[in-house]
């Protein structure tokens, strides 16, 4: 009968047959010889305690030995904390060999560890499956950005030739360049409510903005607070070196103005404001007073824009006017019942 030492277990165990004994890490137990796919059948049964103490053991090790990341210098040393340990780190060991085996990719790479006098009693096996699991969830997030990277200059190299075609008009591509500043500039993603109630994410609410910008009919349903947070935005996290920054940055900004210039007074008539006078108020009635007087026709203007503000200040007036008349027809009803 034959006696072995386990190279890699340090298990002593005996076979059939001549007398010889091989106890300087000639040779190992017959389960690191098997292949790994064969090696996974056994985790159910380490799962459901079908196994031993030493079959765990020697699985554990076997798993080890698998990863082809693990020198063994000298066998492992069996301690009174080593059934701990394997009962701790079995099931980690288990999905992390199952995720870093599945890599084929020339550019991945993990640390190998060793076995050795000061490492044999499996203490720090933990932190190896630990590192094994950074690595690989390093290298698919580093993938991931590649691939980001390469989808985004994707998008900019067509958003560029649509920008320099003279004979493209800027809201045909509205969308694309909004889309390209969502990824570009990082918009949130949070889940938000538009200014009309409808569900929407932060970042759709933004390109929806962008989008908007390109129409003057379009831009001034914009809440003025939410335009300037996302110059904001895109002043803080998007390189302004590109045709796309360029010519986006040149878009929102005309539609902030657009913006305030459509709400502005758009005459040189001035009131002097009263110690606790309303500004917001002031700026209304001045726009009242600036209304026309019959209903604007679209012929009477040089473009859309100036005669939709033109009927926003006819239709402020018309409201003035009838408040006015309704307050003035309760004071006549009021003076008639005391009468």
């Amino acid at each position: 009968m034959a006696t072995i030492l386990c190279r890699y277990s340090g298990i002593e165990f005996k076979c059939d047959h001549f007398p010889i004994h091989l106890t300087q890490g000639e040779t190992n137990h017959p389960i690191f010889d098997v292949s790994l796919k064969r090696l996974w059948k056994y985790f159910p049964k380490w799962q459901s305690g079908e196994l031993t103490e030493i079959d765990s053991y020697l699985l554990f090790i076997a798993y080890l030995n698998a990863t082809e990341m693990v020198d063994f210098r000298c066998p492992v040393f069996r301690t009174p904390d080593t059934p701990r340990i394997i009962q701790s780190n079995m099931e980690n060991l288990f999905y992390t060999i199952g995720k870093i085996i599945t890599i084929k990719h020339p550019a991945f790479s993990i640390p190998r560890f060793v076995v050795s006098p000061d490492t044999r009693d499996l203490n720090n096996v933990r932190y190896w499956i630990q590192t094994w699991t950074d690595s690989f969830e390093d290298f698919c997030n580093g993938l991931k950005d590649v691939e980001l990277r390469a989808q985004l200059e994707r998008k900019a190299h067509g958003l560029e030739k649509l920008i320099k075609n003279p004979s493209l008009h800027p809201s045909k591509y509205a969308k694309l360049l909004a889309a390209w500043c969502a990824d570009a500039a990082d918009f949130p993603i949070f889940t938000m409510k538009d200014p009309f109630g409808n569900e929407t994410t932060c970042s759709e609410y933004w390109q929806e903005l962008i989008i908007k910008c390109h129409t003057n009919t379009a831009v001034i349903t914009i809440p003025e607070r939410d335009l300037v947070e996302l110059i904001d935005h895109c002043e803080t996290n998007l390189d302004g070196g590109s045709i796309q920054a360029y010519h986006l940055f040149d878009t929102i900004r005309l539609g902030l103005d657009t913006l305030k210039g459509f709400f502005s007074i758009g005459s040189p008539t001035f009131s002097i404001l009263n110690p606790g006078d309303d500004v917001g108020v002031s700026n209304l009635q001045l726009l009242i007073d600036s209304a026309p007087l019959m209903p604007p026709k679209r012929t009477e203007y040089a473009n859309e824009f100036q005669f939709i503000k033109a009927k926003m200040k006819y239709s402020l007036s018309l409201q003035q006017q009838t408040k006015q008349i309704e307050q003035i027809e309760q004071i006549g009803n009021s003076v008639e019942e005391k009468l």
